[in-house]
């Protein structure tokens, strides 16, 4: 009777620690399972965000080479107009000794007080220092005098002409650099723009793989350990490892 119960004792326990062993088997490939899957996403999460924090970085460093164009571009913009705007002032001071000439000549003032060259000039107050003057003299001189007077109108209107044509050049030199200063500063506000949006997105990629980093790196440490302790555990004795390779040895020789 005691034998009847120490057998129906072993079987229940055969039957518990089968059970047992299965369901903790069972729960450990569950474990792993789910420890592998995790850590495969954690990977390549990882490594998408670290190709995208490359890629930002890139743009980052191609969009402050187009600022650094810009800001070089408009620097030359700026010393170019005020380059103009000092010509625009020298040509409003010649424009203005020209117009002093020309209205002197209008009051009567002689072209040599006025400081303007002709070649005749020498040979009428030559001629006036000789005697009496025929009339016919007189005339010539007049005429002489007012071809001078006339020839040097014409070279002050060429002079005010070449001034108003330069000054016009340079006016249309100077919208056009204005227009291209305006686009300049119209991309450098795009770009400006990027480059504030460039670098928010990289502050979340970084700040997003750094959190990530330090939980791939929590759970495979924790995996490790776990690891760790079931290999630890799985530690069989000779004896039983004895038994228990005599035994499938027994039951395959039963079974051939």
């Amino acid at each position: 009777m005691i034998e009847l119960n120490n057998n129906t004792s072993i079987a229940r326990d055969n039957s518990a620690a089968r059970e047992r062993g299965e369901s903790v088997a069972r729960e450990f490939t569950r474990v792993v399972d789910t420890f592998n899957r995790v850590l495969q996403l954690k990977e390549k999460f990882r490594l998408s965000l670290e190709n995208r924090s490359i890629d930002l970085e890139d743009h980052l460093s191609i969009n402050s080479d187009k600022l650094s164009t810009l800001n070089r571009n408009i620097e030359i913009y700026d010393s170019n107009v005020a380059k103009i705007a000092s010509n625009l002032e020298e040509m409003l001071t010649e424009e203005a000794r020209i117009k002093e000439k020309y209205n002197k000549l209008l009051q009567g003032a002689s072209m040599e007080m006025v400081g303007v060259n002709i070649e005749d000039e020498a040979f009428i107050e030559g001629n006036v220092s000789e005697g009496e003057s025929s009339a016919e003299n007189l005339m010539q001189k007049r005429n002489h005098y007012l071809d001078g007077l006339n020839s040097s109108f014409h070279k002050l209107d060429d002079e005010l002409e070449s001034i108003s044509c330069l000054r016009s050049e340079t006016l249309n030199a100077r919208s056009e650099i204005f227009n291209k200063k305006e686009e300049a500063l119209d991309k450098k506000a795009v770009l400006e723009e990027s480059e504030r949006r460039l670098e928010e997105e990289l502050y979340r990629v970084q700040t997003d793989l750094e959190i990530s980093v330090k939980e791939e790196e929590a759970l495979t440490l924790e995996y490790a350990q776990l690891i760790n302790k079931v290999e630890s555990c799985i530690v069989i004795s000779e004896d039983i490892d004895r038994v228990l390779f005599s035994s499938l040895t027994a039951n395959n020789e039963a079974m051939e």
